[in-house]
């Protein structure tokens, strides 16, 4: 009989039914899949850094391991806070687990599932002082020993590729999902991460939170759709899922200093807007000239700039050219229009830039 893994489906499943076990009866219980999986508090973990963050976080004082195999192969286990836990309920916790495993998974497809009489935490102690002999020197969990014994236990680096790859999922989830509410919990479920874990990946890499990069997309969207359309702005508000039009005002006065209608008053010769949301691929030391420069040029956008006294700055975007005295490309960070040039103005904490061909004679 071919075997194969389970989806994603399934693995949300199960994370799911285990939350509502926990619920129910009070007993903590976590799931790992040796194949670097971690399922807890509802959620799915497949980053390295985020399962053994959540490891390290695990707080039980007395504690069964459940072996899980499929076919007779290890699996993965089952963790169960047995604190104040009698043997009888341990026996039947593994029977219910068990069950529940059958419903998920389809025997035909994924073969036999089954749960195995619990290891004690004492039990659990022999198999870490084994591990010690083989990592004399290492700095791991003792839970890790047992419940991640791949790459997951060599102690506390961060693995970059797999938070990239993280943060990546999350901000094109954000991304293509701006026009309607996003939250923190949402776009960490899409990521398999835990939402704490999420909110310090943005602070890390994106030296900005969760919160406030959403809402810099969303402004700066309202920006495009206040200057080009005629839209009214209670319904631009519900177009980037705002559900009240006076929560959208006084996220949009907060950004930008002036309330929707006001900045639809002064921007109404707008002819052209370029938005460059903020991607993992800005450097620490890039400007808002070199962010701009690497945008253009990877969509195949045409654009000439120019230096006066030392400044740089745009004079032509695609069809568009600077028409002294009246019209020209002016540019926005995060909603406000800097007083300095665009070589000047460091990026690593910024969320959008937007370039904007308009009148600037008044």
């Amino acid at each position: 009989m071919t075997t194969y893994s389970p989806s994603q489906e399934n693995y949300r499943e199960l994370a799911h039914l285990l939350a509502r076990f926990t619920s129910l009866t009070q007993i903590k219980t976590i799931f790992y899949d040796f194949t670097g999986i971690l399922l807890k508090d509802d959620f799915v973990y497949i980053n390295h850094s985020a399962i053994e963050d959540n490891l390290a976080q695990l707080t039980f004082s007395d504690y069964a391991v459940f072996p899980v195999s499929r076919n007779i192969q290890m699996w993965g286990a089952i963790l169960c806070e047995s604190v104040n836990v009698s043997k009888k309920r341990l026996f039947l916790s593994r029977s219910y687990l068990e069950n529940l495993m059958e419903q998920i998974f389809d025997e035909d497809a994924l073969g036999k599932v089954s749960v195995w009489e619990p290891l004690t935490s004492d039990q659990v102690g022999q198999i870490n002082n084994l591990h010690a002999l083989f990592h004399p020197t290492g700095d791991t969990n003792p839970l890790q020993a047992v419940l991640a014994p791949n790459a997951v236990i060599a102690g506390h680096t961060i693995d970059n590729d797999e938070a990239f790859r993280s943060i990546s999922l999350a901000i094109d989830y954000i991304q293509k999902n701006i026009q309607r509410p996003i939250s923190l919990n949402e776009v960490a479920q899409r990521a398999y991460l835990s939402p704490s874990y999420l909110s310090r990946l943005f602070k890390k890499y994106l030296h900005v939170n969760f919160i406030e990069y959403v809402n810099n997309q969303k402004i700066a969207l309202a920006q495009e759709k206040l200057s080009l359309t005629l839209t009214p702005i209670n319904q631009i508000s519900n177009q980037i899922g705002f559900t009240q039009t006076s929560y959208f005002t006084k996220i949009f006065k907060k950004k930008t200093g002036i309330t929707p209608s006001e900045f639809r008053q002064r921007n109404h010769t707008i002819q052209k807007i370029y938005t460059i949301p903020r991607e993992l691929n800005w450097d620490t030391n890039d400007s808002v000239i070199d962010v701009t420069k690497n945008y253009f040029k990877s969509h195949h956008i045409t654009y000439h700039t120019d230096s006066e006294e030392g400044a740089t700055y745009v004079n032509s975007i695609g069809e568009l050219n600077d028409a002294k005295g009246n019209r020209g490309w002016i540019y926005t960070v995060d909603g406000q229009q800097p007083t300095q040039s665009a070589d000047e103005i460091a990026t690593h904490d910024k969320s959008v830039i937007q370039w904007v061909y308009t009148d600037y004679s008044n």
